[in-house]
């Protein structure tokens, strides 16, 4: 039996597999869970758990105010700023480790002492050194993004088939420049891509931390005040504009990365 003739028998189990859940059973259980939310915020007399008609009125209000302008658009751009700083500096780094090898016994102490660290722990720190400013706070999430991106993309170079390194160096007219940027880098992409995606998500949470900290605006100010003064509505507001930030910009990124890794998926045998 050959492999053409086994391979229709794995697909069909796996095609069936990946289409029984329907897509719309996700957008249920969120509708279930905001009715869910509502009955209890109207039973509750305490005022700490308000209903969601009131904290989504108090979300219109926030996005329609100077807080759009003072809180919510200034995170995103911390978080994206911090985002592009830290992947850059990742994929820099993890090229470097990862295409010249030697260099990781040098390194590896002290890069794996620097990542024992978590980044929120470092905010404090860095408040008390170089003040809640807007550069502290971008050094600091892309801080927390360049290690997934970092190992992610050190990791990929290496895990680059040996084979296609050496026919890249018998066809390819270059030297290492050449086959890192037409071989290394875009076998490594769907790695890298994996990374970003972590990093994406540490972001944001980082942002918000960083925010809480000698800060006066901010999404992370905003909660962090709220909670303090007792204003539960606008609180849960914030957590859920903060929400949507993150579906937000985690479709955006699917989409650039389905149309980056087109060939991928095509590989993987789906449909990009």
């Amino acid at each position: 039996m050959t492999a053409a003739t086994i391979a229709p028998t794995f697909a069909g189990p796996r095609r069936v597999l990946s289409s029984r859940g329907p897509r719309w059973a996700g957008w249920l259980a969120l509708l279930a869970a905001a009715a869910v939310w509502q009955l209890a915020g109207a039973l509750n007399q305490s005022g700490l758990f308000p209903p969601l008609t009131s904290v989504l009125a108090e979300v219109f209000e926030v996005l329609t105010s100077e807080a759009l302008f003072t809180d919510v658009l200034p995170s995103v751009a911390r978080t994206l700023a911090g985002f592009v700083v830290g992947s850059i500096a990742g994929i820099f780094l993890g090229v470097i480790l990862g295409w010249w090898r030697w260099l990781e016994p040098w390194a590896r102490p002290a890069l794996e002492f620097c990542r024992a660290v978590p980044p929120p722990v470092l905010v404090p720190i860095a408040v008390a050194v170089y003040g809640s400013s807007d550069a502290m706070k971008i050094g600091i999430i892309a801080l927390a993004a360049f290690w997934p991106v970092l190992l992610n993309t050190t990791d990929g170079i290496r895990r680059v088939e040996p084979g296609y390194i050496e026919s890249a160096r018998v066809y390819t007219t270059g030297g290492s420049a050449v086959i890192l940027r037409r071989v290394l880098l875009p076998a490594a992409t769907p790695q890298i891509a994996t990374g970003l995606r972590v990093a994406l998500a540490l972001s944001l949470i980082v942002m918000v931390v960083s925010e809480m900290f000698g800060s006066s605006s901010g999404l992370g100010y905003l909660i962090l005040q709220s909670q303090r003064l007792y204003a539960m509505t606008t609180m849960y507001a914030g957590i859920l504009i903060l929400g949507a930030i993150g579906i937000l910009l985690t479709a955006l990124f699917s989409v650039v990365e389905r149309r980056a890794l087109t060939w991928f998926e095509g590989m993987k045998g789906r449909t990009p």
